[in-house]
């Protein structure tokens, strides 16, 4: 109960009923206490059938509470499609009344009312749908409500409204719930009851009334969806500037040499706008995160808040800051009680939102006087159960009695409310009111407003209190924590067969040469690689300017497919990827390349950092999940990369990259080098030869004989058969051989393409193994394909490659 509820205040009571019914079933000293508040709550029946019902859990009710108002129908308009289906009934049974009844906590609410004037609902424990939804029968009758048990005390049956016969039909929820019932009323009894077609039209109108709610909910979610994002939307195309922003305010504050010459106004003013920029990042986030994680404004109102660590102290500093270039003409005070704790578990953004309105309120409206906002706990009870509260006075004008409903309420046209006084403007502060009551409501806290009183501070009790609280708890001890696990690093391993293989891709990778060996144990000085896999030149820009800085050779990527190219080329220190890009998606670059690196780099995993200025908790989640180490919200600001390279995972990626690059890796040590007799092609010295063998599935035969020939000179063979793994192989290393046939001479113009582009040594040795040319040719007097360097018949003469393998040691 401490923790931020996703409930409206009005469920409240019920929730605290549960609570309470629960400690009845573990703790029997409580008894007649904690049994009275369920006892007293006026929608439980204690007249009910007991054979042919069946009651509802304190769980299964707020279920169904939450299924009704997800329809968002409760105190609207009367709606023509509903009055038509009562006045169908009133007609088709002759019954006088006929009713769409919805049933809510403590009432019963009528969305449409054939015959009972302008009520539009009565207590919940008097009507007889209450009844209805929890009877075991499709339809629940009451052929004379005078001589029934039930019912013959009830005020709507002894009274004016003398009802005697009641046949309701319950509305059944797609979800299962049964939310009302579609029922007529008549003042004379009918002992017979109903026929049957009379049962099945009163079943076919609820089952038709049902449609109308279903087809009203997603008409409404379809405009709310619309309307979700376009603000979702221009919360990401603010963030997108203020990414750069905020990385360049953080630019600044970090070069010492044009901080030196700023005078202590100018730092104060960069400090100002960094302060106002981080909170306007964080009022862009939280927008998206009420509008893209919900499909309705129901589910957004039952949202569930994430509660972090607030300090107070940051958000009065930050409520400092905010109102600073705000004009005021009044002094404002904020104070914070002594027994508020200095860190507490809530929504720190909702509630800084709700304290900056209510001051924006204050200062546009007192033009004498002052303004003050208190932050103070309220302990509920013996439990240890409190809230947050903060208040704020003013002494403005006082607000007139008639405006009293509107407060808090939705925008309203030609509408003003409050007057700001001075220079006789009139100014509609109810958007910022009703901010306030959004956050609340998404948080579980309460509202309101009060006029200032004689002995309230200030001068003669003008103006106004307006107030919030919320519930909170307290973050975990340090001992609490200790007792979490913390995250296991992931690790992989590289035998000495991985070693030999990609010594000399990864030798390219680091920009060494193919050719170099790097003897064992020696010391390497390694520049650090960065990979920036951005679309925004801007924020792209500024993150290499920063990793820059920070002594990183930085290449970029401006869509997803580029990005996974360059992680094939490349072992990067870090990469940090965009989640929403053109041509190819953060998370598809991601999987993809988690793909490739399974096959073809699994002695090392990559460490990709994900980042996006609007992506939601299960977007995070998807791309934990296909891959991504970690994930770092925008706008990134040096100190933000600064924490993530220090890092416990990113120290341990950079120490295995100096391993690899020095080539002294404990795995390979601890293995025993198996000995093997060395053949007259093998040179004396140096690292394993490598030969690639690009050939069609339907030549196996001569495939396999080709790689023993190879074995056979002391080489080593890959062999690829299709296009997509022969350009992955051709880019992942420079090879000592290529033995390429036929059908892969245009993947090799390709590839001579691309590496003119993407690398600095020119692939050498790659052989056409050609049909066309047989063993008595000259492959001199031979014109080979653009990008083959040598040629020789097929099928291959076993010496002819022998000799040829020499050459190219």
């Amino acid at each position: 109960w401490l923790s931020p509820s996703p409930y409206p205040t009005k469920l409240v009571p019920l929730l605290l009923a549960m609570e309470a019914s629960n400690e009845m079933d573990v703790n029997q000293e409580t008894e007649p206490e904690a049994a009275e508040p369920i006892d007293s709550m006026d929608w439980m029946l204690t007249n009910y059938d007991a054979a042919a019902s069946k009651p509802q859990s304190l769980e299964e009710e707020l279920a169904r509470l939450q299924i009704l108002r997800s329809y968002l129908i409760l105190d609207s308009e009367r709606e023509f499609p509903f009055e038509r289906l009562t006045a169908l009934a009133s007609r088709t049974f002759e019954a006088p009344i006929a009713l769409v009844s919805l049933i809510d906590l403590g009432r019963q609410w009528f969305m449409s009312n054939r015959g009972l004037g302008d009520l539009r609902q009565t207590a919940r424990n008097l009507g007889f749908c209450t009844h209805a939804i929890l009877s075991k029968n499709d339809l629940f009758i009451i052929p004379d409500a005078s001589v029934d048990p039930r019912f013959k005390d009830n005020p709507f049956v002894a009274g004016e409204a003398n009802i005697r016969f009641y046949a309701g039909a319950p509305l059944i929820a797609p979800e299962g719930y049964k939310l009302g019932t579609f029922c007529i009323i008549d003042t004379k009894t009918r002992p017979e009851g109903l026929d049957f077609e009379s049962k099945q039209n009163l079943r076919e109108l609820s089952a038709m009334a049902v449609d109308i709610l279903v087809a009203r909910r997603k008409k409404r979610e379809r405009e709310t969806e619309k309307n979700s994002q376009l603000i979702a939307c221009t919360a990401h195309d603010l963030l997108t500037p203020l990414s750069g922003i905020e990385l360049s305010l953080s630019l600044m504050k970090d070069d010492e040499a044009l901080m030196e010459k700023l005078s202590q106004e100018h730092k104060n003013g960069i400090l100002q706008a960094s302060k106002c920029s981080d909170i306007l990042q964080q009022i862009c986030r939280n927008v998206q995160t009420t509008f893209t994680e919900t499909k309705s404004a129901f589910e957004s109102a039952f949202s569930m808040s994430m509660p972090e660590v607030v300090n107070i102290d940051d958000l009065v500093q930050k409520l400092y800051s905010i109102l600073e270039p705000i004009p005021k003409k009044v002094p404002v005070e904020i104070s914070v009680d002594s027994d508020v704790p200095k860190e507490i578990l809530s929504d720190g953004s909702k509630i800084f939102r709700c304290a900056m309105n209510y001051l924006v309120v204050a200062c546009t409206r007192t033009q004498t006087g002052m303004v003050k906002l208190t932050i103070s706990v309220e302990k509920h009870d013996e439990r240890k159960r409190a809230s947050l509260v903060v208040k704020c006075e003013d002494t403005g004008p006082s607000i007139k009695l008639d405006a009293y409903e509107r407060l808090f309420k939705p925008v309203s046209a030609n509408l003003e409310s409050y007057e700001a006084g001075g220079d006789d403007e009139q100014v509609s502060l109810e958007l910022a009111l009703f901010s306030v009551a959004c956050q609340m409501d998404v948080i579980g806290g309460e509202f309101g407003f009060r006029a200032r009183q004689l002995g309230d501070a200030g001068s003669h009790g003008l103006g106004s209190m307006f107030w919030f609280s919320t519930p909170f708890s307290l973050p975990l001890t340090k001992e609490e924590e200790a007792t979490l696990l913390p995250r296991k690093m992931r690790r992989t391993t590289l035998t000495h067969a991985d070693a030999s293989r990609f010594h000399n891709a990864i030798s390219s990778m680091f920009g060494g040469s193919s050719e170099s060996a790097i003897t064992k144990n020696q010391v390497v000085e390694r520049q650090k690689r960065a990979l920036v896999i951005e679309d925004s030149e801007m924020v792209r820009k500024m993150l290499v300017s920063a990793l820059t800085k920070m002594g990183y050779d930085v290449i970029e990527a401006e869509n997803g497919m580029s990005g996974f190219e360059e992680l094939q080329n490349t072992l990067f220190d870090i990469a940090l990827c965009d989640f929403l890009m053109p041509i190819m998606d953060g998370l598809d670059c991601i999987q993809q390349y988690r793909v490739w690196e399974k096959t073809h780099r699994p002695w090392f995993t990559q460490r990709i950092v994900g980042i996006s200025a609007h992506a939601t908790e299960s977007d995070v989640e998807r791309g934990r999940a296909i891959g991504m180490d970690d994930f770092m919200p925008k706008p990134i600001t040096t100190q933000h990369l600064t924490d993530l390279l220090e890092t416990d995972d990113q120290i341990a990626t950079c120490k295995r990259l100096d391993s690899i690059a020095t080539k002294a890796l404990d795995e390979v040590e601890e293995q025993p080098i198996r000995k093997r007799q060395k053949t007259s092609s093998e040179p004396e010295s140096g690292s394993q030869r490598n030969c690639l063998i690009l050939a069609s599935s339907s030549a196996s035969m001569h495939t396999e004989l080709t790689e023993k020939t190879i074995q056979d000179c002391g080489w080593q063979s890959t062999t690829a058969h299709r296009d997509g793994d022969a350009w992955t192989l051709l880019k992942m290393r420079t090879w000592n051989v290529v033995l390429v046939d036929d059908s892969f001479a245009g993947l090799i113009e390709e590839f001579r393409q691309w590496e003119s582009q993407k690398r600095v040594t020119r692939q050498g040795n790659i052989v056409l193994m050609s049909d066309n040319l047989d063993q008595t040719t000259s492959s001199k007097s031979f014109i080979a394909p653009d990008g083959i360097d040598k040629v020789i018949g097929k099928p291959v003469n076993r010496e002819a490659l022998q000799r040829m393998l020499d050459v190219s040691e």
